[in-house]
């Protein structure tokens, strides 16, 4: 004998297949892809409240990403965090280890971050 679905259970079932069509045709849309930046850098020893000229033995590099990637990055660091640098309230800090952004405004966004170059180490990118 053949089973009758309930209006209910066709209901679900019908919003679970949509839901599923539309996951798919979300992630069909999106594709890995290398995107222009804009970014300035500073190779130095030292550290970066008192920088001094790369060496044989020392370099580091800073990286300062500003524009649409660093909203991007911004965006999906999570939430906003206290930072003792920032007195100005509308200023927004999101930090995720050593990686550092801060929103001024929704078009002035910054991100920072860095690298010891002689062994690779992620370092931060910025202090107060």
């Amino acid at each position: 004998m053949p089973m009758k679905m309930s209006l209910v259970k066709k209901s679900c079932l019908a919003a679970a297949l949509l839901g599923a069509a539309c996951a798919a045709a979300l992630a069909a849309d999106w594709a890995f892809a290398f995107r222009p930046v804009t970014a300035q850098m500073a190779i130095y020893s030292g550290g970066l409240g008192d920088p001094g000229a790369p060496t044989a033995q020392d370099a580091k590099v800073s990286f300062h990403v500003q524009g649409k990637a660093a909203r991007d990055l911004f965006d999906r660091l999570g939430p906003d965090v206290k930072d003792e640098c920032m007195t100005d309230p509308k200023v927004r800090v999101r930090v995720k280890e050593r990686l550092q952004c801060i929103q001024y405004s929704r078009s002035d966004t910054s991100c920072y971050f860095g690298f010891d170059l002689k062994d690779g180490k992620s370092i931060g990118g910025s202090i107060c």
